[in-house]
């Protein structure tokens, strides 16, 4: 069985737990978040999981009986001032959100889009170096 549940510190030292289970998705109309990722953007990718793990947060919040989103203590711009402070921690908890989503890490998502665009990753280290790679860039040309 997979982990589904994180905790994260924003600003401050504030402990945010996350679930990432399919009902985070129901706080889109709510919040009024499309979660669309622009490919030729890479920012857009982790403006989109710092939604994710803002949504991710809410559902904790609510389906552990704390309140509703109304009553959640933080903000959309806390998790992205998180994500863009903690570049490191992020890319680690980006990971997590992938996997916890996707019963897949982000390696092996690669791997397999390597794999599907007709490159072929012989050495399973590869596409954890792609993996890395992958992620660090996009992180990077957030900072």
């Amino acid at each position: 069985m997979r982990t589904l549940r994180r905790t994260i510190g924003l600003k401050d030292g504030v402990e945010v737990a996350t679930l990432f289970t399919p009902h985070l998705f129901s706080y889109r109309d709510e919040t009024g978040l499309t979660l669309e990722v622009d490919p030729g953007n890479p920012n857009t990718v982790i403006e989109a999981y710092a939604d994710i793990y803002y949504l991710a947060a809410v559902n904790a919040w609510e389906l552990d009986g704390h309140g509703t989103l109304e009553d959640f203590p933080h903000t959309r711009g806390d998790f992205h001032e998180y994500a863009a402070a903690n570049p490191k921690a992020f890319a680690r908890d980006l990971d997590f959100a992938v996997s916890a989503l996707t019963g897949k890490s982000a390696k092996e998502l690669v791997s397999e889009k390597a794999e599907s665009a007709g490159e072929a990753v012989s050495d399973p280290s590869a596409g954890k170096k792609k993996a890395c790679t992958w992620i660090g860039r996009l992180l990077r040309r957030s900072s």
